[in-house]
């Protein structure tokens, strides 16, 4: 980490830290969702993506976490009730279908468009501010993932 972080993240407004917070609820989320759908899914290609994509989103909200604590702020250390509730529904439904990769990649490409959709709003929110690139950067590594398992759930479907 830079000087230039630090210094943004001591600087930053109390609107951007509430947004921030909204990311790691987001990213929490979805790394709960990565793990548990790993385990679920039957196809192990997949479960290894999806355990990498995890870590990748536990490393983005460590970061995020690290820039709020800089600010003098608590990050929140844990998902949404909906997140949970996405997470048991995904895997109440790949019980059902005996870990079939189909199933688990729909539900998973739905999740991805949740998290894809929260940096969506979010970016435009904080357009200007000092931690502004460092969040485009973890959009694009969000997209990528979302992009991976849209690729996957298409080949499946198309197989």
């Amino acid at each position: 980490m830079t000087n230039r972080v630090p210094q943004a993240a001591q600087d930053m407004m109390p609107e951007t830290i509430e947004s921030l917070q909204e990311l790691i609820y987001a990213l929490r989320d979805s790394v709960s969702y990565h793990k548990e759908a790993a385990e679920k899914i039957a196809d192990k290609i997949v479960a290894v993506e999806f355990l990498a994509i995890a870590e990748e989103r536990k490393e983005i909200s460590d970061t995020i976490g690290g820039m709020i604590a800089l600010a003098d702020e608590t990050p929140i250390v844990e998902g949404t009730w909906l997140g949970s509730l996405r997470t048991i529904w995904t895997a109440f439904r790949a019980g059902l279908n005996a870990g079939d990769a189909t199933v688990v990649l729909i539900e998973a490409e739905r999740a991805e468009d949740v998290i894809k959709g929260k940096f969506e709003k979010i970016l435009p929110e904080i357009a200007g501010n000092p931690v502004n690139d460092m969040l485009i950067k973890y959009y694009e590594t969000i997209k990528a993932g979302h992009d991976r398992v849209l690729a996957m759930r298409n080949a499946f479907q198309n197989a």
